[in-house]
């Protein structure tokens, strides 16, 4: 991640980036989860 500015501007564009990624990984680890079960 990014050094915190000043005004932690960065720190929390980050942290946005980081949850909106974490997210779209569940969901890919869903799907495999859900085709693992079908087989």
């Amino acid at each position: 991640g990014n050094l915190p500015s000043k005004d932690g501007r960065y720190s929390l564009y980050c942290t946005v980036i980081v949850k909106k990624v974490d997210a779209k990984t569940r969901d890919k680890v869903g799907i495999n989860e859900l085709l693992r079960t079908i087989d």
